[in-house]
């Protein structure tokens, strides 16, 4: 999946089709979203993972991978299954808790004896939203009554909270019609008038994949400018043009003054491997 295009990194760099095609600005792209991915240690779309653990004798664990937004399945001592929706998690820090509802009160000792199975993400609310007209409850292809389906679609990542203390992310897996949203599973239930909010990739994630690919576009600019002719003569006539590429030389500084400004301004997620 790409967050940006080639359109997008035209804009960015100022480069015309003439310079450089579409084909090799989305070979760039690819690069840049994969590294982006890694450097910050975290997808920009829900991602499903499972990890196994072992178990610490602790009433909570941290996932290795956040942030955390829905823990869709847990398994502790190799065989107790508890129940999602009697767990408790923190969104930002990946952190899984037991309830006094918990079929355990600890995550037991033991040597890869935990398996959870979550997903996780940085994604933000987008200007997309609505409101359940009831209750939600817990299972797969839940149908959620709302007040309106505007903007939302079929593969959409949403997240969806209340007044009720619960939270979780869920896609939807159906076309959204009349007053319906089908999501693929929800392991907490939700009370009515509850938001639905379409999630997206933060800008500022998109902008700073942007200007890695204009970079990657400005030194493309430059190496191929190797075979230009800076000087030339017609009889008596003699012409010098200078370096072929000055204009590109100042893309690329401005993009790396940007980019070390967004650097100090984002923070990379953590995992916490130790409890």
């Amino acid at each position: 999946m790409t967050f940006i295009t080639a359109d997008d990194v035209r804009r960015a760099s100022g480069a015309p089709e003439s310079l450089i095609t579409d084909t090799l600005i989305d070979e760039a792209i690819v690069i840049v979203e994969h590294e982006m991915k890694r450097w910050m240690n975290t997808a920009f779309v829900p991602t499903l993972r499972i990890e196994h653990r072992d178990g610490n004798s602790l009433p909570r664990m941290f996932s290795m991978k956040n942030p955390l937004l829905s823990v869709r399945a847990l398994t502790i001592n190799d065989s107790t299954s508890i129940t999602p929706s009697k767990i408790d998690w923190e969104k930002q820090s990946g952190k899984i808790m037991m309830t006094h509802d918990s079929e355990s009160s600890t995550f037991t000792n033991g040597n890869n004896n935990t398996f959870i199975k979550y997903l996780y993400g940085l994604l933000e609310d987008s200007t997309t939203l609505t409101t359940t007209g009831a209750d939600a409850a817990v299972g797969t292809d839940v149908a959620l009554t709302v007040a309106s389906i505007t903007g939302f679609d079929k593969d959409d990542w949403v997240e969806i909270y209340g007044m009720d203390g619960t939270k979780e992310v869920a896609q939807i897996n159906d076309t959204p019609a009349g007053t319906t949203i089908q999501v693929d599973q929800l392991v907490k239930a939700h009370e009515s008038d509850s938001q639905l909010v379409k999630l997206q990739i933060p800008y500022y994630i998109k902008r700073y994949m942007e200007i890695e690919a204009a970079i990657y576009v400005a030194v493309f600019a430059i190496g191929g400018t190797y075979t230009f002719n800076t000087s030339y003569s017609l009889g008596e006539l003699q012409v010098n043009k200078g370096e072929p590429y000055p204009q590109w030389r100042e893309v690329i500084q401005r993009m790396i003054n940007e980019r070390k400004m967004r650097r100090a301004t984002i923070r990379i997620r953590p995992s916490i491997l130790v409890d």
